[in-house]
């Protein structure tokens, strides 16, 4: 009986050895890098603009990353970028804005600011972001209603 129990624990031993051998061998861990905007890996930083409606006019978005490289688009308040709100406070509006930085490397923990104005008051409204470790777009929410010149630290995402 005993010589039963040890084959049976030797057996045993083997398959989890075996086992603890395929897991390590598939599952593997993957360094985490920022986007370095080379090949697919391009730096995206996805805005929301909350708060557009006609009578503030057209919105102008801006994007800057390493101070140096910009994106800049100017959008339409009744255009058909702009998508409507079904919320209980009375709807409003909102649109996305996807600033794409192609041939710019922004490491890991590096800034980049989003700004929205309006074309009738032209008062910036501002967020600082972090490019986030994760190889994925950054996103800012900014709000037309809220004061302008202000700069905001924009909120990351865990």
């Amino acid at each position: 009986m005993d010589l039963y129990f040890a084959i049976l624990s030797k057996r045993g031993f083997i398959l989890l050895l075996i086992c603890a051998i395929l897991t390590s061998a598939l599952i593997t861990p993957h360094s985490i890098q920022a986007e370095t905007g080379q090949g697919t890996d391009i730096f995206r930083v996805i805005t929301t603009i909350f708060g557009v409606d006609e009578s503030k006019g057209d919105v102008i978005a801006i994007v800057t990353a390493k101070d140096e490289a910009a994106k800049v688009k100017l959008f339409d308040a009744s255009g058909p970028e702009v998508i409507p709100l079904n919320t209980s406070e009375g709807g409003g509006h909102l649109i996305e804005y996807v600033a794409t930085f192609p041939n710019v490397t922004i490491n890991s923990g590096e800034d980049y600011k989003a700004c929205i104005a309006t074309v009738k008051d032209l008062e910036l409204i501002c967020k600082i972001g972090q490019n986030s470790p994760a190889s994925r777009p950054e996103f800012v929410d900014l709000s037309l209603n809220a004061t302008g010149g202000d700069v905001e630290q924009a909120e990351e995402l865990e």
